[in-house]
């Protein structure tokens, strides 16, 4: 059986008509917590103060930046000479970067997709880490033209952006489910 130390104060019923206690013991006697019991943490507390909700927001909208430079990159130059477009990488990044930032602000209504959430982050590292191999395979071949090498130093710095945030959101989550089985 549990039990706690909490103190309480004792409140006397006082007599209506006097404003004063009757000299006999008093009929009703109720206990008040002195202090407040704390509230009941919610599942995610610790790991929803550090502001996943932010990151998410920032990776989400860094999706929808990298989705724009990829249309327009793949709009105004040839698809078959840049790997950048021929394997559609800011286009892929950008998909899984909303979805992935979408799903890690929706954890604070629902927390069971922590596993979720983990999991979209990773496969967005690995999918950004492949995007930045073949943007740098790219801009080691294409120095001549100044325009296309200016707009694929964009996207890789898109790109870097959204690993970090990924990066920051997977450390945030894996601490967070060693601190869920401790």
């Amino acid at each position: 059986m549990a039990s706690a130390h909490i103190e309480m104060d004792v409140q006397h019923q006082e007599d209506s008509a006097h404003g004063r206690r009757s000299d006999h013991e008093p009929l009703v006697k109720y206990y008040r917590a002195s202090e407040p019991l704390p509230a009941v943490k919610p599942l995610l507390h610790n790991f929803l103060r550090k502001g996943p909700a932010s990151w998410a927001a920032v990776q989400a909208s860094s999706g929808i930046l990298s989705i724009g430079i990829g249309i327009v990159f793949a709009a105004s130059f040839d698809i078959t000479s840049f790997l950048l477009t021929l394997f559609r990488v800011p286009i892929v990044t950008g998909i899984m970067f909303i979805v992935t930032g979408i799903l890690s602000n929706v954890l604070y209504r629902h927390p069971e997709l922590l596993e979720t959430c983990f999991f979209a982050n990773i496969g967005c590292l690995i999918v950004s880490a492949v995007g930045m191999i073949l943007l740098s395979i790219d801009l080691g071949k294409n120095v001549s033209h100044h325009i296309q090498y200016k707009m694929e130093v964009m996207v890789l710095c898109v790109t870097l952006m959204d690993m970090i945030i990924a990066a920051v959101l997977i450390f945030l989550i894996h601490r967070e489910k060693q601190n869920q089985k401790h």
